[in-house]
């Protein structure tokens, strides 16, 4: 029976112009209640001239750089429609509606896990990629990161396949294939009105963006892998090891 991605992370990417990290604190964001009140940081804040970042023990991430303003949200066992960070997305936007947003992204991670050693390897080099000599050079084998795009609709969205570690403790990791996508939309509109309506819009069809992500992977990538026992359906966190 075929396995499917498992959503890792979701996080919504806004690029704005002359955006000034330093607004984004912690205060500001509870004060224009687009956080709750209680929630408490995992560890201490990250500010400087240019980056803002926040973590809190929710797994939601808040991080702002001069011309951009990240909020993402880890999912692990968590039922995705419970993901709250469209939400945050939103308030934030309508508490600082006159800033010139250009573009958002909309960002899904998943991952796939393996028990032996060399399976994710050998998932990309042999199920991914063609072969030819360009393998054969080194002591060990190649580690291989893929990027693609695809053109849908009205936007672009971008895949990277790259190998990676699953931590499920401190003394054990399990080789995995962590799937990174991105969503690129540019804001379209012919005033500062049409312009936010067409960025609401975006941010609350991130679903719709996280079913066609979840197509691509178990369809086009996993439909007929998972055959092998090898291959194990859950995990905890996932760090690229390239």
């Amino acid at each position: 029976m075929n396995k499917t991605v498992q959503i890792q992370e979701i996080a919504i990417a806004i690029t704005a112009k002359d955006l000034n990290p330093n607004v984004v604190n912690l205060d500001f964001l509870k004060y224009s209640n687009i956080i709750s009140s209680d929630w408490q940081l995992a560890r201490p804040p990250v500010q400087t001239k240019n980056l803002t970042q926040l973590v809190f023990e929710n797994g939601i991430a808040i991080v702002t750089q001069p011309n951009r303003i990240i909020f993402a949200e880890a999912i692990d066992k968590k039922d995705i429609q419970q993901a709250i960070i469209a939400q945050l997305a939103v308030k934030y936007i309508e508490k600082l509606p006159k800033i010139e947003y250009q573009a958002v992204g909309i960002n899904p991670k998943g991952f796939v896990t393996f028990t032996e050693s060399n399976s994710a390897t050998n998932y990309v080099l042999k199920k991914l990629l063609a072969s030819g000599e360009w393998r054969e050079f080194g002591k060990t084998p190649v580690k291989a990161a893929i990027q693609l795009s695809y053109t849908l609709e009205d936007y672009i969205l971008n895949l990277t396949i790259n190998e990676g570690l699953l931590k499920m403790s401190e003394e054990k990791s399990l080789p995995a294939i962590l799937f990174s996508g991105n969503f690129n939309y540019n804001i379209v509109g012919n005033n500062q009105q049409e312009r936010l309506q067409n960025l609401y819009q975006i941010i609350q069809n991130w679903n719709k963006n996280l079913e066609t992500y979840q197509q691509l992977i178990n369809d086009k990538f996993l439909s007929d892998r998972f055959e092998d026992k090898n291959v194990l359906p859950f995990g905890i966190a996932i760090s690229p090891s390239i």
